[in-house]
């Protein structure tokens, strides 16, 4: 019949829409038919098929209206709702969630041996790492916790809502922990804050993943342990720092740090130094770059130093010096007024 027909192409069209999500089980379709035709026996006048066409199609809108609030809200008798869409295993590098509706994976908490840790994700895949969490540019420790099956050794691989794919190394699967079945461990450095999907593969098919945030800045570990450092630094360094004097004043306002391996890191700075042996004294004011290392001594242990300082050159070259010192953002955080 014609108006068979024509509810068929409004399911297709539907399909097509906002409306993808809901599926048509028979009791729905013969509901809205049912309705459909107790509404058209209400009326007193024919309807040509291109009337019929007009008052359906209204009708029928708010019938799927109405379904689709049911969808949401819940599954009642009769009607189906899709699952979300999942990765598919062959394809374990294809992002298929809409990266604009990722959401930081929900902590939770572990009761093992009268003591409680926290984590973050749902099994398969869960992670624990510090309070602090992740940090644009700054190496993190974090423990992946495994349940299922799974091979000896896995991949991991990071995704950003921007579209950036990092591959973050293959690890090998240690023993069970806490209530997990096997555990990995390790130091993530991501480069953009925001909503990143770290998804482990296992024999190069998905296995689980869980999203993190990445925060803008320093992270309150990385501020409180480089300040100092760079402080005692720049207090006494010479070289193009000779011409402020023995007696000097620190300012420093941090604009990013890198940490890509444990004994290294690499700090953007605004920096300001105030000679203090009187009125008129020498003084700086500049962005600035400084590299820390940990450095041993005569085989005895060892500690964390600045072992060098960048700053821009002067006049015409400023700009360009600028340019060769302070990655991207870091310059538009500085344009931005991220100084003293």
């Amino acid at each position: 019949m014609e108006r068979d027909q024509w509810l068929k192409g409004l399911k297709e069209r539907a399909d097509r829409s906002v409306l993808h999500d809901v599926v048509f089980s028979p009791e729905m379709e013969e509901n809205i038919r049912r309705t459909i035709k107790q509404e058209a026996g209400r009326k007193k006048r024919t309807f040509s098929p291109g009337r019929w066409g007009l008052w359906a199609s209204a009708a029928a809108a708010v019938l799927l209206l109405a379904l689709v609030g049911t969808a949401i809200t819940g599954v009642g008798p009769g009607e189906q709702a899709r699952q979300p869409v999942q990765e598919k295993p062959w394809l374990p590098a294809t992002i298929v969630n809409p990266p604009d509706l990722w959401k930081p994976s929900p902590r939770s908490d572990i009761h093992s041996e009268n003591q409680v840790f926290s984590y973050f994700g749902e099994k398969p895949v869960r992670i624990m790492t510090d309070e602090f969490g992740l940090y644009e540019d700054q190496a993190q420790r974090i423990s992946f916790l495994l349940n299922g099956s799974f091979g000896k050794e896995v991949e991991l691989v990071a995704f950003s809502t921007e579209g950036k794919r990092i591959k973050l190394g293959s690890y090998e699967v240690l023993g069970p922990q806490y209530d997990a079945d096997g555990h990995f461990s390790s130091s993530i450095a991501l480069p953009d804050p925001g909503v990143w999907k770290l998804q482990v593969l296992s024999g190069s098919e998905h296995f689980g993943q869980v999203f993190v945030q990445v925060e803008k800045g320093v992270s309150p570990e990385n501020r409180e342990f480089v300040t100092p450092l760079i402080t005692a630094y720049l207090q006494t360094a010479q070289g193009n720092l000779s011409w402020l004097g023995a007696d000097r004043d620190v300012h420093i306002e941090l604009i990013g740090v890198e940490t890509q391996a444990p004994e290294k890191r690499r700090v953007y700075a605004w920096v300001r130094i105030e000679g203090k042996a009187e009125e008129g004294s020498p003084g700086l004011s500049c962005p600035m770059v400084l590299d820390i290392a940990y450095e041993q001594k005569n085989g005895k242990g060892g500690a964390y130093r600045v072992i060098s300082h960048s700053m821009p050159e002067d006049g015409s070259r400023y700009q360009p010096s600028l340019k060769k010192l302070f990655p991207e953002k870091y310059l538009q955080r500085l344009s931005e007024g991220k100084k003293p």
